[in-house]
Formats: C-alpha cells, sequence, structure tokens
C-alpha cells in the first residue's frame, strides 16, 4: 500500500508538472519568437483579399495577431499591437470588407466573446495548476497542504477546461468559415493539442485526488470504528443452556428442608400446648 501511495505521489507532481509547462508553451505564444514558441497559434488565414495592412496572412496568437511571410511559417517577427484579450474576431481585428465572410459580421458578438473569456480561463487555469504543484511538492513536508491540493486542482481543472472548449470552439469557427469564402486557413493543432493534453493531465490528478482523499477518509473511519470496538466493556449475558446436575439437587433440598422447618414449627406448638394443661 506505501509502494502505491508513493507512485500515486510522483505521478500526480509529473502531471501537474507537464500541466503547467504547457500551459506555459500557450501562454508564451506570439510573444517569443524562438523555437518551439513559433509553433504555438490558435488559427491562421489568408487574408490578402481584405487588404489588412499588417499582411496577406494573419495568424492569432495568446498575445494577438501576427502576421507571418506565408502560412505554416515559422518567423512570427510581425506582430504589431500585441496585447492581453485581443478577440479572434475578424471584423473586430479589420472591419467591415466586401471579401470578408459574413458570418463575421453577423455573428461578430460569438467570435468576440468566446476568444475574449477564454483568456483569463487559461490564465486563471495557469495560475491553479502552478499552486498545485507547489502545494504537491511540499505535502510531505506540510500537511495541511494535502488537504487543499484537490480544492486547487479541482479549480485549476475547471477553468483550463472552460478555456479549453472556448478557443476550441472560436478557432473551429473561425477556420470553417474563412474556407467556406474559398481563403486557406488551418487552426494551430500545437497549441489546441497542448492546451486539452493539460486539461487531460488536471483531470486524472483531480480523480486520483479524490479517490486517494476517499480512500484515506475510509481508512480513518475503520480505524476509529474498530478502537471503539476494542475498548468497549464486554456485556455480561445470562448463562444458557440447560440447568447442571449440581442445580437439579439443590431444588429438592431447599424443598424439603422448608418442610421440615414446618413440621419442627407444628410440633413444637403442639408441645406448647401440652405443657399449658
Amino acid at each position: 500500500m506505501k509502494i502505491i501511495s508513493f507512485f500515486n505521489k510522483i505521478l500526480t507532481v509529473l502531471l501537474l508538472a507537464g500541466a503547467t509547462l504547457m500551459l506555459l508553451f500557450i501562454v508564451f505564444s506570439g510573444s517569443v519568437d524562438n523555437f518551439p514558441f513559433n509553433k504555438f497559434f490558435w488559427v491562421e488565414a489568408d487574408v490578402s483579399s481584405l487588404s489588412v495592412p499588417g499582411g496577406d496572412y494573419a495568424r492569432w496568437t495568446f498575445w494577438g495577431i501576427c502576421y507571418p511571410d506565408e502560412l505554416d511559417s515559422a518567423s512570427t517577427s510581425n506582430c504589431p499591437n500585441l496585447g492581453p484579450d485581443v478577440p479572434i474576431s475578424p471584423y473586430d481585428n479589420f472591419g467591415n470588407s466586401a471579401n470578408l465572410p459574413q458570418d463575421f459580421v453577423d455573428n461578430s458578438s460569438t467570435y468576440y466573446y468566446l476568444s475574449r473569456f477564454s483568456f483569463p480561463f487559461l490564465l486563471i487555469a495557469l495560475i491553479f495548476s502552478g499552486v498545485s504543484l507547489i502545494s504537491s511538492i511540499m505535502a510531505p513536508c506540510w500537511l495541511a497542504m494535502q488537504k487543499v491540493i484537490v480544492f486547487f486542482v479541482g479549480l485549476g481543472c475547471l477553468f483550463c477546461t472552460t478555456g479549453a472548449c472556448l478557443i476550441t470552439s472560436v478557432a473551429v469557427l473561425t477556420r470553417n468559415h474563412f474556407r467556406g469564402a474559398d481563403m486557406a486557413s488551418k487552426i494551430g493543432a500545437t497549441s489546441l493539442g497542448l492546451v486539452w493534453a493539460s486539461t487531460a493531465c488536471l483531470m486524472i490528478v483531480f480523480l486520483t485526488s479524490c479517490c486517494s482523499a476517499t480512500r484515506k477518509v475510509y481508512n480513518k473511519e475503520q480505524q476509529q470504528f474498530q478502537h471503539n470496538v476494542s475498548t468497549q466493556a464486554p456485556v455480561q449475558y445470562p448463562p444458557t443452556g440447560l440447568p447442571q446436575n449440581d442445580e437439579l439437587n439443590q431444588f429438592p433440598q431447599q424443598e424439603s428442608s422448608g418442610i421440615r422447618f414446618f413440621k419442627i414449627r407444628r410440633n413444637q406448638e403442639k408441645a406448647d400446648g401440652d405443657s399449658v394443661v
């Protein structure tokens, strides 16, 4: 049992470290023009028909829009106006145009809010994942940390799952409508794979932590119950079964002694009466 508990702790630390590292890669995408961060983006498209000032190709990253020389380009140096929470909404990014797919205009709020809400959710997931990692490392030295790991991991899993769903939805919608207008587009499989892999890691840690906490509570209750049973005074029960020979012989003696007593008493009263006469 101790070996299983040891491997469970090691697995928890490794999964939390992996989830935190993958979320860090996502957060650094767009802000660092070095490998492997230049490979991470949500969606890219050919926007040459939209007369975008930045370039003919647009790539949406975690921190804004970059303009590579071509699709699948490894260079992301041309990234003007980077900032937090830049939406993946071509209508809000480039303005209206005759060649812009109509769905980007009619449902611009959908793209706007889906992408903007994903930004804080993924950042919060990174924070809780990092706190959970630190807590799991300190747990052997600080027993109080064991009780809060499940809470932090649960929140991190919730925010990461929500952020992954939001960003995946808006990236797929953007790619599909660009392709529907005969404009080349591609989603960033690497970034989406990382965000869903980190979600899976947090889910596994959350489930294993819940099972471990439940098992500890159950074992504690069992030990407490066994302790109460062992310290309780034994209950005295009346003897069961047929009476023994000594008990059977005792009743006639008691009965005969009683009869003898009454006989003696009666004879004594008769003798007293004769003496008075």
